[in-house]
């Protein structure tokens, strides 16, 4: 069991061994110098996540189908006070823009 556990350290070791010459001022060094790329990588990543998260948590996508035929969606439960203003446009939407501008949306 100590050798795997041996074997485990040496292969998720973080920092290098210390070179054999190398004073322990530059060994200090680098392990601050990889210490702060990790750390920078670290942070990197979490920032990344969280955005990810933020993005994808504030959407929520709803759809319905009945054997892979789509259909339109007329309410969604919700505790916000919001709306949605949806048309049907499958017959052409050459005249859409001319309803927008008199409904003055």
């Amino acid at each position: 069991m100590r050798k795997y556990i041996e074997k485990v350290k040496q292969m998720v070791q973080i920092f290098p061994p210390k070179k054999e010459g190398q004073s322990g001022e530059e060994y200090a060094r680098q392990r601050v110098l990889l210490g702060v790329k990790y750390g920078v990588f670290a942070l990197a990543a979490f920032a990344v996540l969280r955005g990810v998260l933020v993005v994808v948590g504030g959407s929520m996508t709803v759809s319905n189908s009945v054997d892979g035929r789509k259909l339109p969606i007329y309410c969604v439960e919700t505790d916000e006070k919001k709306i949605a203003l949806s048309f049907d446009a499958a017959w052409g939407n050459e005249l859409l823009m001319e309803y927008f501008f008199q409904a003055d949306l």
